[in-house]
């Protein structure tokens, strides 16, 4: 496949200038002209959309002293056009893409498990398995496309030696994906990655190309899910369950007028799952990858290059564009452009839509609420679909019946008008870090306008698995199968075909749950809630056993090698600031006009502070993305301890997993390990004395009582602390992690305990049919 024609290909300005026939300082006198294109970051370099370069070109005539032998007339654009045609595109092999109906290797789970045990420690080194996890989705992108680059990484991968051939290796793979993405109009990302790692030895690094070069085509989505897992994404980013995206793109597709869409749009991509699922679908339809036009809208600087490799390797020619703005915005990517396919899992707004309906832009079903953009995605979806043309979007559950007047409105708008196919409820907990029930709506042209709305109540399918509940082949098969009536009275996924009126009675809701009788005892549902919970009851409990184990065994080894510092051996006394990095979270000025309760980075605040670590809660404040890339320098990574600077003062908390990468709010210190400290203190540890009763007093009695408690940097840098040799922090903060996971395996417990009496009140009062068609004893039938 070549993908070097690609309309969206980058290129440097010393390109435009070979392009267009002129010298370097020609190029950056015109950016300096009106309407030049604005470039784009890539690495340490600045790239130009070839689009909108040629097209800036063409209004530019080449003055007649300059012509060299072209006709009067021509411009700088028909010179770049020219240049191009006479250019051979650069060809690469084509992927192998992933089969449509394929199911999943169990062998490739287990391989890419390997790829992420100790192999991840020790070729990261100082990098994170963030970092790491871009090394694995890189080698596959290269291995998949089996060209020169590949090659050349395995012939380094035989033949270098020590940090040096380590580094060069690490700078030719990120050299070689990042042309690739060039190519494909995506901004050059992996080398910031890449460079971060350190791996321990180049043999390491051979085993990890060695590995990867075995992997089939489905492992690129595995890396996927390792990815969203250990960067902890945001709600405004994390990826959409490939099961969910399937059901989506299935029922979508069957809703458009030919059948075979020819071009699919995501206006919030994300890791490019629901283009991905469509083109693989369509694929599987007989519509080749490589014809589709396939485009979207990514918010996520990191996840976009992901997502365009993912996209190639199902073997399109994706466009995918980096913005920060809205979608609907007329300067945004696509604005103008029309599909036959949509699909689209937006940002929610979880807040309450009591705002006034905005007043600017074009809203052809109605003004959405301000500060409120769930139903202002479904209208650009609405607004992007070509005649015959059908969509799916993912809503909270709460947009299909909310009661702000401006989104009744909207609904009663889109009912009226027929463009509201079907809605789907979804189990809740598909979506990584959040339960935030939802809904799919099925949308259509208004040159499909339908009658009557199909409601579907899929909750109860799926397998609870870890605190998430994921659902199979056999699970899609069975929404799907009731979506087309194929269910049969015994179906899991109970439906109701609902008229216009009836929509009307109940206050034009969309929710499933409002028009199908979810609240009558229904045995066979209460069976299976029963069965769940008594299966998550089982998988509590064997957690409780194993960190148990593991919590006896820790104070074992305690006791066994006999108590801490008895004789103060090698103990020095410091203050904080002698160890660590003091940062202030950001002025509440710089925050506010930025802050929102949508998608975005999440903010850590004092509440946020439980038990020594970051807990994510239901009102999380957010950060807009493009205004936290400024911010950098107050974002949190793994071993960064947090502790209140104003309010309540209670022991700080271990960035762990949830809040790595998050932004610290205005009441919240940071104290990151000096890089030259790091064999000297051991976060943890660190983190266990700062969080002793003793600690805290002494934080609290310096704390100014001015209205409300409040410490600042420089007296917090004061606090003395007591280091024992490292080996001795390391055990401390092994045994104290060991007691932490048996407490939070406890609570998960309590919790699964509660669930299951829930479950199981349902299961005995759930009336059984068969017996209710008895007659009582003593009474006529």
């Amino acid at each position: 496949m070549s993908i070097a024609d690609h309309g969206d290909q980058l290129h440097s300005q010393a390109e435009i200038a070979s392009l267009a026939g002129v010298s370097r300082a020609t190029v950056t006198l015109w950016r300096r002209a009106p309407g030049f294109p604005s470039a784009v970051r890539g690495g340490d370099s600045e790239l130009f959309r070839r689009a909108d370069v040629v097209a800036w070109m063409d209004e530019r005539p080449v003055p007649r002293h300059l012509l060299q032998g072209d006709p009067d007339g021509t411009t700088y654009g028909t010179r770049a056009r020219r240049s191009l045609a006479g250019t051979p595109p650069t060809a690469v092999a084509a992927p192998r893409p992933t089969v449509s109906n394929a199911r999943s290797d169990p062998r490739e789970a287990d391989r890419v498990r390997e790829l992420m045990g100790q192999l991840c420690d020790r070729v990261r080194g100082a990098g994170s398995r963030v970092d790491y996890v871009n090394l694995l989705a890189s080698l596959h992108f290269l291995r998949r496309f089996d060209g020169p680059h590949w090659d050349d990484v395995v012939r380094m991968s035989r033949t270098g030696e020590g940090s040096d051939g380590a580094a060069a290796l690490l700078r030719h793979i990120a050299v070689a994906v990042d042309e690739q993405l060039r190519l494909s109009g995506m901004r050059p990302a992996m080398r910031q990655a890449l460079v971060r790692l350190e791996p321990r030895s180049y043999g390491d690094l051979r085993h990890v190309v060695h590995l990867v070069g075995e992997l089939g085509p489905g492992a690129f989505e595995l890396m996927l899910d390792e990815y969203e897992l250990l960067a902890v994404l945001d709600s405004g980013e994390f990826f959409t369950p490939r099961s969910v995206a399937r059901v989506m793109a299935r029922i979508a597709v069957e809703n458009t007028a030919d059948g075979a869409p020819l071009s699919v749009y995501d206006p919030y991509a994300r890791g490019g799952e629901l283009l991905a699922a469509a083109t693989r679908w369509c694929a599987g339809q007989g519509v080749p990858p490589h014809r589709m036009r396939v485009c979207g809208i990514t918010h996520g600087r990191d996840t976009a290059p992901l997502a365009t490799m993912n996209l190639t390797l199902h073997g399109a020619r994706p466009s995918v564009f980096v913005s920060a703005g809205a979608p609907w915005a007329a300067s945004a990517p696509f604005s103008a452009k029309r599909f036959s396919l949509v699909l689209s899992n937006p940002p929610f707004n979880m807040s309450d839509s009591t705002g006034e309906p905005r007043s600017e832009g074009s809203w052809p079903y109605g003004p959405p609420p301000l500060g409120n953009d769930n139903l202002a995605y479904v209208q650009h979806v609405l607004s992007s679909l070509e005649e015959g043309g059908a969509a799916a979007v993912i809503m909270p559950n709460k947009a299909g019946n909310s009661a702000n007047r401006s989104e009744k409105d909207i609904r009663r708008a889109m009912v009226e008008r027929g463009v509201v196919k079907a809605a789907i409820a979804l189990p809740d907990r598909l979506f990584s870090h959040t339960s935030v029930p939802v809904s799919v709506w099925f949308l259509v042209h208004p040159s499909q306008a339908c009658d009557e709305i199909m409601f579907l109540d899929a909750r109860q399918v799926g397998t609870p698995n870890r605190g998430k509940r994921t659902l199979g082949d056999e699970d899609v098969q069975a929404v799907v199968d009731a979506y087309r009536g194929d269910g049969g009275p015994s179906s899991a996924v109970p439906t109701a075909i609902v008229t216009r009126e009836a929509v009307e009675a109940r206050d034009w809701s969309l929710s499933p749950m409002d028009h199908i009788d979810a609240h009558s005892p229904d045995r066979r549902v209460a069976e299976a809630a029963c069965s769940e919970a008594l299966a998550e009851l089982e998988l509590r409990t064997w957690e409780v056993r194993e960190a148990d184990t593991g919590a006896t065994m820790a104070l074992g080894q305690l006791e066994h090698e006999g108590t801490l510092g008895a004789a103060a051996v090698g103990w020095e006394s410091v203050v904080l600031s002698d160890l660590c990095e003091i940062q202030a979270g950001p002025s509440y000025s710089l925050l506010r006009k930025h802050m929102t309760s949508g998608g975005g980075v999440p903010l850590v605040f004092p509440q946020n502070l439980r038990e020594g670590r970051i807990e994510e809660l239901a009102d999380d404040r957010h950060v807009s993305h493009e205004p936290a890339r400024h911010l950098d320098r107050f974002r949190l990574e793994p071993g960064d301890i947090v502790c209140v600077r104003t309010g309540a003062m209670g022991p700080p908390a271990l960035v762990r997993d949830v809040g790595v990468y998050w932004l610290m709010s205005t009441n919240v210190i940071r104290l990151r390990v000096d890089d030259t400290h790091r064999s000297r203190v051991h976060p943890g540890y660190l983190a266990a004395y700062l969080g002793r009763p003793e600690s805290v007093a002494w934080v609290r009695d310096r704390a100014t009582a001015t209205g409300a408690p409040s410490i600042s940097a420089a007296a917090l840098g004061n606090q003395p602390v007591r280091l024992p040799p490292y080996a001795e922090q390391e055990r401390v903060a092994s045994v104290l992690a060991a007691l932490d996971d048996q407490a939070m395996a406890h609570s998960r417990l309590a919790a699964a305990i509660t669930d299951t009496r829930t479950a199981v009140v349902g299961r005995l009062m759930a009336p059984d049919p068969g017996r209710a068609a008895q007659p009582e004893p003593g009474r006529r039938s």
